[in-house]
């Protein structure tokens, strides 16, 4: 059932006054002025943001309408959504030792250089917002019923239990970390890995897998050196990083990429199609 409440972000108890601006707030953010520029599927799902915003406005406002609903939604518990955005943490500090001799580069797996870009902004929030709707349907579909991770600096943290089979071995579990950014660049790069390298995974599961999303990605050359600069300062730690592209889930996989990774970014390719 949809809550209408977080589609708004206000609270339960927010008043018609509160509900009238937050709805004239978030649809503004909707307006085809304002997503023209990001292509058709983008468009389609900010009409669709739009219809949705505009049904809970009109159920809201009207106080039986809005006293039915909300019994019907707390008899549907409220919704569970996945962990949202969380205030980041500080960087982590540089080791007290020098660093040893930097480790061999592992590349990314070539998948072709992808299209260079300008770094868009303009439309990022939305994108952001339509995408993580999207990956939250994705991972369901795909990797079964998730359970929450402490990862304060990623917008989605969670670990996937790998499934266990009669006759076959059980699957391994996943933890997964999710960010999304304006544009995947080396600076990204190191931000990401120093957040992700700080996420307890928990036990029977090793290390996290990052996705670091954005709206186009630098060279994967610039982005290998990247990883492998990050790798040196830790000491060949941290982890696996997946560069990301939105506009086409396009993404350079290092070659320990999980097997249920690649089924979920391949899910959301075939999607697009």
């Amino acid at each position: 059932m949809k809550n209408y409440y977080e589609m708004l972000t206000v609270a339960p108890a927010a008043p018609p006054d509160e509900i009238k601006k937050a709805f004239r707030r978030e649809i503004a953010r909707y307006h085809p002025d304002k997503v023209q520029h990001l292509g058709p599927e983008f468009q389609e799902m900010a009409a669709g943001i739009a219809a949705d915003l505009t049904e809970a406005y009109r159920i809201l406002m009207d106080p039986a309408t809005r006293a039915t609903y909300d019994e019907e939604l707390r008899g549907a518990g409220g919704g569970r959504p996945m962990p949202g955005p969380r205030p980041p943490v500080p960087d982590q500090p540089p080791p007290s030792t020098p660093p040893p001799p930097a480790p061999p580069v592992r590349g990314f797996e070539d998948v072709g250089p992808p299209p260079i870009a300008p770094r868009p902004t303009a439309g990022f929030e939305f994108v952001k917002r339509a995408s993580m709707a999207k990956i939250r349907e994705a991972i369901e579909d795909t990797l079964g019923s998730p359970e929450p991770v402490t990862a304060p600096a990623f917008d989605i943290a969670i670990v996937v239990r790998g499934k266990r089979g009669l006759f076959r071995k059980a699957e391994d579990s996943v933890c997964l970390v999710i960010k999304f950014v304006p544009f995947v660049d080396p600076e990204a790069v190191a931000a990401a890995w120093l957040a992700g390298a700080k996420v307890r995974a928990p036990s029977g599961v090793d290390g996290c897998v990052v996705l670091l999303i954005g709206q186009g990605i630098a060279p994967a050359k610039e982005l290998s050196a990247a990883v492998s600069e990050q790798r040196r300062k830790l000491r060949n730690a941290g982890p696996v990083l997946v560069p990301v592209d939105v506009r086409d889930w396009e993404a350079l996989f290092p070659p320990e990429t999980p097997g249920p990774v690649r089924s979920l970014i391949q899910r959301l390719k075939d999607e697009k199609r």
